[in-house]
């Protein structure tokens, strides 16, 4: 059931720094952050009744995890992505694998976009760096009659890790660093992200959107110490702290990893929103 009561939303999409933090780490975000289930981008595809050819957009491409699997399905996909340094990944990787991908150096608030032109419109953890007064708005006017805009996010389960205890510990030593900053979701202790939430409000009271739809995929990934903190890294919190917290940080955190026998399992869920197009 989607939420009623949702707590006022903390607008990330204001920080413009953090909000274009990602291309100083390019490369390493491409490696190193998780990709999104199949299942996720086959459910996005069936709920907007999507065919091969069909034009879609992804907003917040980022180095292109999502753009790339649905162009390899034979759509028209058009990918909006603000940081030139992620644009530059994905459209090198589009070429590599030899896949048709129009990348657009844009935020998606002002994208020079067609109107009713889209049959699908993705988000894959992006979403919420886009103006909240501004993206379903933005999303309404380029999608067709009867589109879909589907917006989904992974976020670590930290309840009942084994892990979790010790790297609060480790977040609590560096907790006045990130005090500027909102921490995000892979400090076990910090608030939990609403952004499923906040949206899910934002479209039920869009007259332009129908049909609002929750669901979620659970699954898991096993990392190294150095797989960990290559992830950790690719955070927009992590990558504007200090050089020396950062370093205190990842320390405390790599040797709970490493006493912990050099590896651990983390429990994703990728939680989407399925909204239809009047």
């Amino acid at each position: 059931m989607l939420p009623e009561v949702v707590a006022e939303q903390s607008d990330v999409s204001a920080d413009r720094e953090r909000r274009l933090s990602f291309g100083a780490v390019a490369e390493r975000y491409d490696r190193h952050r998780p990709r999104y289930p199949p299942e996720v981008i086959d459910a996005a595809i069936r709920y907007a009744g999507a065919r091969p050819g069909d034009r879609v957009l992804d907003v917040g491409a980022g180095t292109g995890f999502v753009s790339l699997a649905l162009a390899a399905q034979g759509f028209a996909v058009t990918a909006v992505e603000p940081d030139g340094e992620m644009a530059a990944v994905a459209s090198q990787r589009a070429a590599t694998a030899g896949l048709a991908l129009e990348v657009l150096r844009s935020d998606f608030e002002h994208a020079q976009l067609p109107e009713g032109a889209f049959a699908l419109i993705v988000s894959g953890t992006a979403w919420h760096w886009v103006t909240p007064e501004l993206r379903s708005r933005a999303a309404a006017r380029v999608l067709r009659t009867g589109g879909a805009l589907v917006p989904f996010w992974n976020r670590p389960l930290w309840d009942g890790n084994p892990l979790a205890p010790a790297f609060d510990v480790a977040y609590a030593a560096v907790a006045s660093d990130f005090a500027a900053r909102k921490s995000g979701p892979l400090n076990p202790s910090a608030q939990p992200l609403e952004n499923v939430a906040w949206t899910a409000r934002e479209l039920r009271e869009d007259a332009a959107f129908s049909d609002l739809t929750e669901r979620s995929v659970r699954w898991s990934l096993r990392y190294s110490r150095e797989q960990y903190l290559g992830l950790l890294g690719t955070h927009s919190d992590h990558i504007l702290l200090a050089d020396a917290a950062r370093q205190r940080l990842f320390t405390a955190v790599g040797a709970a990893i490493d006493a912990a026998g050099g590896s651990f399992e983390l429990t994703y869920e990728t939680a989407m929103l399925l909204a239809r197009r009047r």
